[in-house]
């Protein structure tokens, strides 16, 4: 019985030497795969830390994009008047136009001359 026993004890032994060197090769594994990953964290950080900076220059873009927005609504709103301005000029104008039309017919063209295209102006009579 000594000698089963000793047996035994010598098989399981070997088994748990085996055993303890399997657990070293998978912690030998695993460490490597660890110092990977590591690396990697490290990569993606860099590349994290990156994107800030862009994000922070796209932010100092946007806020100058907002800058020429305002300035150009001011253009508009100043265009716009502009536009009024000219409508205004055109009115007249057209009262000019309409009063000159009364001039001529004043100076008593017929509707012969002025169909032809006969104007007055500083009393010359000229043709279009």
């Amino acid at each position: 019985m000594k000698k089963a026993l000793e047996r035994t004890i010598s098989k399981l032994r070997g088994d748990v030497t085996g055993l303890s060197g399997d657990v070293r090769g998978n912690v030998s594994g695993l460490s490597g795969d660890v110092s990977g990953l590591s690396g990697d964290v490290s990569g993606l950080s860099g590349d994290v830390t990156g994107l800030r900076g862009n994000v922070s220059g796209l932010s100092g873009d946007v806020s100058g994009l907002r800058g020429n927005v305002t300035g150009l609504s001011g253009d508009v709103s100043g265009l716009s008047g502009d536009v009024s301005g000219l409508r205004g000029n055109v009115t007249g104008l057209r009262g000019c136009v309409t009063g000159l039309r009364g001039d001529v017919d004043d100076c008593g063209l017929t509707s012969v001359e002025r169909k032809a295209g006969v104007y007055v102006t500083d009393l010359v009579l000229e043709t279009e």
